[in-house]
């Protein structure tokens, strides 16, 4: 599939002054991500062809995480003044906003321009700082957005936790490049967990367990099924995610910020489960894959 990255070659100028340069290929996700220096990043989709979902939260996203990490040159620890000056911009939400907006206009153009067949479209965005170039790297990724599976789908667990989970820190995408590769072609997700069987998240996803309550007393109006997920200080809140949970507020259905247990789904103590994300918004589960085979 073709993409398009666009990059603002003078990141420190207002978007009135703003120059993009333009690459037309064939990068992968992984290919943009990885080609800059760690940094912030995130993945949006956009809806109704041309907006984006949950704008607001993917800039917030990527201001918090700007903010939380440190860009220190290669042989230091220490973020140097200068970089936290010309980084400034880009930790403030309203700021990044006026760069980001237009950045974003011009890549949907040149995406539609090269694929007016799209009807939809996955962002990725990359914020981060050079040292060999002296200044911040701001740049944009325009590809393909798969189709949602139609049908349940399988995942896989694996022994792994992310650290700093709050922070979209570009070096998940390497430390999870293994799992990627070694992920079966049939496997839609792989999802992270502990010893003690308690489950966090997917590699790129939230993921939930619905189980039914027996607390319900009469005439209350409150669903009969709770859903579990792992607390907001151990997993990401993805952008999917708090659709999910004012959708859950309206229907009155309780989130239990509690870890699904891996021992609870093999007692059959689950009614389900499944996964939310930009790119799969939610998918049901219908299989997991574990380790020992059970």
């Amino acid at each position: 599939m073709s993409s398009v990255i666009v990059e603002q070659t003078n990141p420190l100028a207002t978007s009135s002054s703003a120059i993009y340069n333009f690459k037309k290929g064939h990068d992968s996700f992984n290919d943009f991500i990885l080609s800059y220096p760690r940094g912030a990043y995130t993945g949006m989709r956009t809806v109704g062809h041309g907006a984006i979902l949950e704008l607001n939260s993917h800039m917030k996203r990527v201001v918090n995480s700007l903010s939380l990490m440190k860009l220190c040159p290669p042989d230091g620890t220490i973020e140097p003044d200068i970089v936290s000056q010309q980084l400034a911009s880009f930790r403030n939400v309203e700021s990044f906003e006026e760069k980001l907006v237009p950045l974003i206009r011009a890549g949907l153009q040149a995406y539609y321009d090269q694929e007016p067949q799209a009807v939809e479209t996955k962002v990725s965005l990359m914020v981060t700082y050079s040292y060999d170039l002296q200044q911040p790297c701001f740049a944009a990724h325009f590809g393909h957005l798969g189709q949602i599976p139609q049908q349940r789908v399988k995942v896989a667990m694996e022994n792994k936790a992310r650290t700093m989970p709050s922070v979209k820190d570009s070096q998940w995408v390497r430390d999870r490049a293994l799992m990627e590769k070694k992920k079966p072609q049939d496997i839609n997700e792989v999802i992270l967990m502990d010893n003690a069987d308690r489950i966090y998240e997917g590699m790129a996803s939230n993921f939930f367990a619905v189980r039914q309550r027996h607390d319900l007393e009469e005439g209350e109006t409150k669903s009969s099924y709770v859903i579990q997920c792992a607390s907001l200080e151990h997993v990401l809140l993805g952008t999917v995610m708090k659709v999910v949970m004012a959708l859950c507020e309206q229907e009155k259905i309780d989130i239990e910020w509690v870890f699904p247990k891996l021992h609870d789904a093999r007692a059959g103590k689950w009614e389900g489960c499944f996964l939310t994300s930009t790119s799969r918004l939610l998918l049901p589960i219908e299989t997991i894959y574990c380790k020992d085979g059970r």
